[in-house]
């Protein structure tokens, strides 16, 4: 009987599991979660762009700079891998950098610096500019579609809930002050 009850409460826990994961995918659109067909490397446009000029890519990463001109919006984005919904995992490697042009006017304070962007699109050229001194190509992407990720919102060391109370609670105890007091 224990083990029946087991088995179910498993069950029930892992069909619980799995459609929390897929409602939380859900509101992705399927041209970001879904790659092209041959989705080539930022590194292998770069090696070879005319070889990869007019090729659908999915790319994404991290914003570095968004510079709006009267023709054009282009985000100069630091690539990084992305996972099976197509958004970027933060690491310390990466392939890159691209730049994304859209014919529509983004707003740089919501496509500001450090926000994780994908797009989709077609690669245009490559571009050499200067990163500091150096000479760099960046491959050029027609945005068709893009989707920017939400921020990840730090936690609060004073996000209390509203329904807590503790009569005995000292904020000026030494030993309360979250890590970041510490001197």
């Amino acid at each position: 009987m224990i083990t029946y009850i087991h088995r179910v409460s498993f069950l029930f826990g892992l069909l619980f599991s799995s459609l929390l994961l897929v409602s939380c995918a859900s509101h992705i659109p399927e041209y970001i979660k879904t790659p092209p067909a041959n989705n080539p490397d930022l590194e292998q446009v770069r090696a070879s762009p005319d070889k990869f000029q007019s090729q659908a890519v999915r790319w994404g990463g991290v914003i570095l700079e968004t510079e709006n001109t009267n023709e054009a919006t282009s985000i100069t984005i630091l690539a990084l891998r992305l996972n099976s919904y197509g958004q970027p995992i933060a690491a310390d490697n990466t392939p890159g950098r691209f730049i994304a042009k859209t014919p529509a006017f983004l707003e740089p304070a919501v496509y500001a610096r450090d926000r994780m962007i994908t797009v989709t699109g077609k690669v245009l050229r490559v571009e050499t500019r200067q990163v500091g001194e150096f000479s760099y190509d960046y491959p050029v992407v027609q945005v068709e579609n893009h989707y920017l990720w939400s921020k990840e919102v730090e936690p609060s060391d004073y996000d209390i809930p509203p329904w807590w109370y503790d009569p005995w609670f000292d904020p000026y105890h030494p030993y309360y002050y979250p890590r970041w007091h510490h001197h």
